[in-house]
């Protein structure tokens, strides 16, 4: 990644690999036009992407930190739907922008390198924030049936793990469950390239909180 100054944008090189696919994706499920809720947004490369891509959504970016918003707005100056970023700290989202309604939460590379409280935040804000019949793609690799699917991701989950004791590649199964256990329904996982998975739910809106 190159981050030297605040006059370069920062740049990940997988985000320019899996972007494509990831859009393909998400196609599926987006509506002839909404509002999109992404979280996790980083640099911003993914959402600058989505919002040229696909011109008829707005689109939000949303970190728990400020610190790369300024590379998200020098993204976004000239993109009139893609709003700009808001900080959502995913490990304590209580209190959310109540005013925020959207039909779609996209979440990209956060499940391994963060703890299983963001995770389970993701959740508590979909709840939030989502219209009834919204939906959630969560991209990143995964274990199945808690197994990794090659030994480059097992590496990686190892190293992961060894930067952060909380942190690693999450079981596919505990995600679905934490999902189901919020009131959501598990739709698809998708192959993706690069060993990854695409999980996609969505939620039907009832009285029950959790």
């Amino acid at each position: 990644m190159n981050t030297s100054h605040q006059s370069e944008l920062p740049h990940y090189p997988s985000t320019l690999r899996n972007r494509k696919f990831i859009l393909e994706v998400l196609k599926i499920y987006l509506p002839d036009n909404g509002f999109i809720l992404e979280t996790a947004s980083g640099s911003g490369e993914h959402v600058e992407y989505f919002g040229e891509q696909c011109p008829d959504i707005d689109w939000l970016p949303s970190d728990k930190s400020d610190y790369l918003f300024w590379a998200i707005k020098k993204r976004i100056l000239d993109k009139k739907n893609i709003l700009e970023p808001i900080k959502i700290n995913l490990e304590d989202p209580q209190p959310l922008c109540e005013e925020v309604r959207c039909d779609g939460i996209i979440n990209t590379n956060m499940t391994h390198i963060s703890p299983w409280r963001a995770t389970e935040g993701l959740f508590r804000l979909a709840k939030k924030v989502l219209k009834h019949n919204g939906f959630i793609l969560i991209y990143g690799p995964f274990k199945i049936r808690g197994k990794h699917i090659s030994v480059s991701n097992k590496r990686f989950h190892e190293k992961l793990f060894e930067e952060d004791p909380l942190w690693g590649v999450r079981d596919m199964e505990q995600v679905v469950e934490l999902a189901k256990d919020r009131g959501f329904l598990f739709l698809k996982m998708h192959d993706m390239p690069a060993n990854n998975k695409s999980l996609v739910f969505k939620f039907e809106k009832s009285d029950q909180q959790f």
